[in-house]
């Protein structure tokens, strides 16, 4: 690729140093230093990555299914230039015009006809919103057990918040003296409830899943559960659970007094054809949700937790003894304003509908084509794909109860990531037999043309190793 292609001013790097300086100094994660593979990105713009060694990769997994405006919006990253013209940090003591714009963009321009969510807190990260809203659900409810999915993932940040010190207590305010600490601190406070059934499932009446998570409802007892964290479509586990299982956990939660707590951080802002995932079932809102990716694009590190109009209420008449030091960022705010104003402006939920649409259809006919697919799931522009033997079994055993142990090169997911990339077209997947397609929102029908031919190489790829 000539430098003239470029959507930007090539820089001069040594990237035979930048490579010794990162395998020197950088702690990696997700690969041994024996295994790392160093993969320089020399630039990131609209919808593709471009590497160090000149290639161009069109980005069809969304970095980690979060980047859905593409990269560099000119809107958002418009928006924090004027944002830096005025600001570099403001702690959350203090108010800027960017938060309150944000803020109200997400719960009264996009949240507003649905009448439930009451005010937003604005944080660094996906993890640290769940972090919080886990604490609102149990002080709001004082109980002190939290439910959750197997397969699940909410973050990882295990520790922070059960050392001794600070830790999120609440004392209700200025007329009185009463202070409530989180219930069950320093304990684990967390209780297992068996993950959903996939997409496919052919029984019939209420899901298994559901009846046994009544049933340790009982066993534990709903007076000690604060609230149930679900995502709505897995994104570690990759994939989407059966259509009755939303509907059928919100009303064990309003039948049981529990809380729903929804992470929508990957699942947010459009990624399942709607602004939030909760809104592919009429008729149910959660408690608290957490959000992150989407909502600003990943353009800045960002995560948010909305609270419904009661809690919000409990909480702000109180001194919520909480925060860090990047809450409500100026700059973080301005990014999330520049997303927001361009998604509703250019009418992009509507567009991640007309695409997903096409998305589906083409990965429809790879897997009449392909004896390696066994599965499709998903919903707007998010899919995960499972690849199986020829029997229909998973390639891999483990599955996704894989430990992550041994040589991976070889898993059919590594596999198909490597024929994409040589092919120009970064996608691959998390489970050993599992792949996503989720590409950003501002996808073009051609991109999703061209994508689509590149997994149709990719998985002749895997079938030559495991058919």
């Amino acid at each position: 690729m000539s430098d003239t292609q470029l959507p930007y001013t090539k820089p001069n790097i040594d990237w035979a140093e930048i490579e010794r300086w990162d395998r020197a100094y950088y702690l990696h994660n997700t690969q041994a230093q024996a295994e790392y593979v160093f993969t320089g990105i020399e630039g990131a713009d609209g919808n593709y990555l471009y590497t160090a060694t000149g290639d161009k990769l069109l980005d069809f997994q969304s970095q980690l299914v979060s980047d859905n405006m593409g990269h560099r919006h000119p809107r958002v990253h418009a928006e924090i230039k004027r944002a830096m013209e005025r600001f570099g940090h403001v702690f959350f003591g203090f108010a800027t015009d960017y938060r309150a714009r944000a803020a109200k963009l997400v719960i009264d321009d996009i949240l507003g006809a649905d009448s439930w969510a009451g005010r937003v807190r604005i944080l660094s990260s996906g993890s640290e919103a769940v972090e919080n809203a886990m604490t609102m659900a149990r002080l709001y409810a004082n109980k002190p057990l939290i439910l959750t999915q197997e397969r699940s993932y909410h973050g990882l940040v295990p520790g922070a918040t059960q050392v001794a010190g600070y830790r999120g207590n609440l004392s209700t305010g200025p007329e009185t003296d009463d202070n409530r600490d989180v219930p069950g601190f320093p304990g684990s406070g967390f209780v297992a409830i068996p993950a959903p059934e996939f997409s496919d499932w052919q029984g019939t009446g209420r899901l298994p899943s559901l009846d046994r998570t009544e049933q340790i409802i009982r066993e534990v007892g709903a007076h000690k559960i604060a609230g149930i964290i679900t995502e709505t479509m897995f994104g570690g586990a990759s994939y989407m659970p059966h259509h009755s299982y939303l509907k059928g956990l919100h009303d064990l939660c309003r039948q049981y007094g529990i809380l729903w707590i929804l992470d929508d951080v990957l699942c947010g802002f459009g990624r399942l054809g709607e602004w939030f995932s909760y809104q592919i079932e009429p008729g149910i809102t959660p408690d608290l949700m957490a959000l992150g990716k989407g909502i600003n694009g990943c353009a800045l590190p960002v995560g948010a937790v909305v609270a419904s109009n009661e809690i919000a209420e409990f909480i702000d008449r109180a001194r919520w003894w909480s925060g860090s030091t990047h809450d409500a960022h100026p700059l973080v705010c301005a990014s999330i304003v520049g997303n927001l104003e361009a998604m509703i402006e250019d009418g992009m939920i509507d567009k991640a509908r007309v695409r997903g649409a096409q998305l589906k259809e083409r990965l429809d006919a790879l897997m009449a084509k392909h004896p390696c697919i066994g599965r499709i799931s998903g919903r707007g522009i998010y899919y995960t794909i499972d690849l199986v033997t020829p029997n229909g079994d998973p390639i891999i055993a483990a599955d996704r109860d894989t430990l992550f142990q041994g040589d991976l090169s070889g898993h059919p997911n590594n596999i198909f990531a490597a024929a994409c990339g040589a092919r120009g077209l970064f996608a691959g997947g998390f489970m050993p037999n599992t792949v996503k397609a989720a590409p950003p929102l501002t996808i073009t029908e051609a991109e999703v043309d061209f994508a689509v031919g590149v997994m149709d190489e990719a998985f002749s790829a895997v079938e030559k190793v495991y058919h």
